[in-house]
C-alpha cells in the first residue's frame, strides 16, 4: 500500500462450502498453543501494551540487518458456545517466555499448554465458511486509533466479542499474527512503498502550505487539523512496532450465520478510525476461490508482509486479554485467584 494511497477493497462476504474437511489436532500445529482464562481485574489495554512491549525482541541476520524475528499470533476463538482467547507462540523458548510475560501482566489470568484436542476450530466439507483480512486504509505512519491519544471510550472488544457470538453449531476466529519490526520502522526503510519518507517528513509535509488549483493555482494554508496529524504522527518516533496480519474467519451450516458474523466482526475493527489521521482498519473480503488457501494460513498461523505496521499501542488495542469491563457472555472466564493448576479440559478430545 502506497504512503498517500489506499487499496479498495474487494471480494464479497458471500459464504460458500468447500469440498473437503478441515482440522488440526495440536500435535500437528507448529510451535505452541496457549490457552487463556482471564481474570477479570486487571487493566485490559494498558496490561496488554505492558506485555507486548515485553515481547518485542527483534532479530536480525547479515550486514542488511535482515529481519529474521519470529512471529506469533493472539486469538479469539467462538467455538462450542464459549468465547475462548489464545496465543501460538513459535517454539517452547517462545511459549514460556509469554507464560511468564502474562503473569507478570496480568495477575491471575491463567495461561495453559493446550497439550490434545484441536488446534483450531473443525471445519466440515457441509459448512459455510466466509472470512477477510484487515488492512489499514493510509500508510502505517498514521495511527488507528488506541487507548492513548483519542482513546477508547470503553474496551472495543466489547463490541468484538458480541458480534462474535451465534448458534451452537457456528465458530468464529479472529487471529492476530504479529512479528516485530526494526527499531527504525519509522524511519523510511520499513516497507517496500515508504519510498524513503520517514514520520518526520511526513509531519513537516501535513505542517507545510500546499499549493492547490491548475488553472488558477493559490497556496493554501495547513489546517488545524493537518498541524494536529502531524504531532499525532510524530509521535510514532521511538516506539516500538510490530509487522501484523489479522483475519477474520466464520463458519456455520447456516450460509447467512456465516455471511453475518464475518461481515459483522469485520465491521466492529473497522471503527478503529481516528479521526484526526483519518487512519482506521479496511475489511478485504477472501474470494472463494481463495478459501482454502485462507484457512490453510490461519492454521499455520502465517505471517506475510501486507506492509501493515503497528504500535504496541495500536496493537494492543486489537489483541489484549479484556477485564470486566467487557460484558459479553460466554467469555470462559477465571474465578480464582490461584494460578498454576492445569484446567480439566486443558486435554479437549473431541
Amino acid at each position: 500500500m502506497g504512503l498517500f494511497g489506499s487499496d479498495e477493497a474487494q471480494g464479497s462476504y458471500t459464504a460458500t462450502q468447500l469440498d473437503e474437511s478441515y482440522t488440526q489436532t495440536v500435535d500437528e500445529t507448529p510451535g505452541v498453543l496457549l490457552g487463556i482464562r482471564p481474570y477479570k481485574d486487571n487493566q485490559g489495554i494498558v496490561d496488554g501494551a505492558a506485555m507486548l512491549q515485553s515481547l518485542h525482541d527483534v532479530r536480525t541476520k547479515g550486514l542488511r540487518d535482515k529481519n529474521i524475528s519470529q512471529h506469533h499470533s493472539f486469538e479469539l476463538w467462538f467455538d462450542e458456545e464459549k468465547l475462548k482467547f489464545y496465543m501460538h507462540a513459535a517454539d517452547e523458548s517462545a511459549a514460556n517466555k509469554f507464560r511468564r510475560r502474562v503473569a507478570n501482566s496480568y495477575s491471575n489470568t491463567q495461561v495453559f499448554r493446550v497439550e490434545g484436542g484441536d488446534a483450531f476450530p473443525q471445519i466440515h466439507a457441509d459448512d459455510y465458511i466466509a472470512g477477510a483480512e484487515l488492512d489499514l486504509n493510509r500508510h502505517y505512519y498514521y495511527p488507528i486509533r488506541n487507548h492513548q491519544g483519542d482513546g477508547f471510550e470503553r474496551d472495543p472488544y466489547g463490541e468484538v466479542t458480541s458480534e462474535m457470538l451465534s448458534t451452537p453449531e457456528t465458530r468464529v476466529v479472529v487471529q492476530v499474527v504479529f512479528r516485530p519490526a526494526k527499531n527504525d520502522w519509522t524511519e523510511g526503510d520499513a516497507g517496500l512503498f515508504s519510498r524513503g519518507e520517514s514520520v518526520d517528513d511526513v509531519a513537516e509535509g501535513l505542517r507545510s502550505d500546499q499549493v492547490v488549483g491548475w488553472l488558477n493555482p493559490r497556496t493554501r494554508d495547513a489546517s488545524k487539523k493537518d498541524r494536529e496529524a502531524a504531532d499525532v504522527v510524530e509521535m510514532q518516533r521511538g516506539q516500538y512496532g510490530f509487522h501484523t496480519n489479522m483475519r477474520i474467519l466464520a463458519v456455520s451450516p447456516d450460509k447467512y450465520e456465516a455471511e453475518s458474523r464475518a461481515r459483522g466482526v469485520a465491521g466492529m475493527f473497522t471503527r478503529y478510525y481516528n479521526t484526526m489521521t483519518e487512519q482506521g482498519f479496511t475489511d478485504d473480503p477472501v474470494p472463494a476461490s481463495e478459501r482454502g488457501a485462507f484457512i490453510e494460513k490461519l492454521h499455520a498461523r502465517e505471517w506475510e508482509d501486507r506492509e501493515m505496521i503497528l504500535s504496541v499501542s495500536e496493537l494492543a488495542g486489537a489483541a489484549h486479554i479484556p477485564n470486566k469491563e467487557i460484558e459479553t457472555p460466554k467469555i470462559d472466564w477465571r474465578y480464582s485467584q490461584r494460578g498454576g493448576e492445569v484446567p480439566a479440559d486443558s486435554q479437549r478430545s473431541e
